[in-house]
């Protein structure tokens, strides 16, 4: 039987997939999501093998994506995105999943402290883009993302870097022929910011790098990015949902 099942892993509740599940509705795919972070042990059985499956989506969260004492899940996770690189399962890491992706690839995710840059929070343009890019090249006319991270990626001369912004040195890149990082967050709604802010520790967060009116300016600028960039966002992943499917039909 052919695999079509997406599989979609989460690390915190809150950060859901958004429009990314809004674009496999209606595509005859079955779509599965899983959060593996709460349990206190986790091996490779605890995930479907790349076999099974017509994609793999993996989110953001707040943890090191080398904290492997703290969440043995996240070794699960890397050792499944190492698998669906080698047997090229299209493949997309979002923030967290974006830095489990290049870890899988071998590539180094290093705190911002180290690199002396602070925390990236806020909709601001991509730069740089690589307008050839089917998933991200539709971006470079956004007006903004969503950035909200600490940590980065540090590419290495052989990295296909697909866009940047000024303190983050690699915002997306290609890791195979069907896999993408995105550091930044393409799922993000208003509606979904809302959700996350509606968090504690989001807004602590958000507080310490934006300053004392973090809150209504993050949602002010995700409604004015919103009309532009839903349409572009859109055409991004339906781009990665057609890859979905035809590996399901291969």
């Amino acid at each position: 039987m052919p695999a079509r099942t997406v599989l979609i892993l989460q690390h915190v509740e809150v950060e859901k997939p958004g429009m990314i599940l809004d674009a496999l509705d209606g595509s005859g795919l079955d779509v599965e999501i899983r959060n593996l972070i709460d349990l206190p042990a986790a091996s490779d059985d605890d995930l479907p093998p790349v076999s099974d499956l017509a994609g793999l989506v993996v989110m953001g969260g707040p943890m090191n994506a080398d904290d492997l004492a703290g969440h043995p899940a996240l070794k699960v996770e890397r050792n499944l995105l190492a698998d669906a690189l080698r047997h090229e399962v299209p493949t997309l890491g979002v923030c967290l999943g974006a830095q489990l992706l290049a870890r899988a690839q071998g590539l180094a995710v290093r705190p911002g402290s180290e690199l002396g840059r602070s925390s990236e929070i806020g909709w601001a343009p991509l730069r740089d883009v690589d307008r050839d890019d089917p998933v991200v090249g539709p971006l470079a006319d956004a007006p903004a993302v969503l950035h909200w991270h600490g940590d980065r990626i540090v590419p290495t001369p052989g990295t296909r870097v697909l866009a940047r912004t000024d303190t983050t040195e690699c915002q997306a890149f290609r890791a195979g022929p069907v896999a993408w990082g995105l550091q930044f967050h393409l799922e993000v709604t208003p509606d979904l910011l809302d959700d996350w802010l509606g968090e504690a520790a989001f807004t602590a967060e958000a507080a310490e790098a934006l300053g004392s009116q973090a809150v209504d300016t993050l949602r002010a600028d995700a409604r004015a990015a919103a009309p532009a960039l839903r349409p572009l966002a859109e055409q991004s992943l339906s781009r990665l949902r057609a890859l979905f499917r035809a590996h399901a039909d291969r």
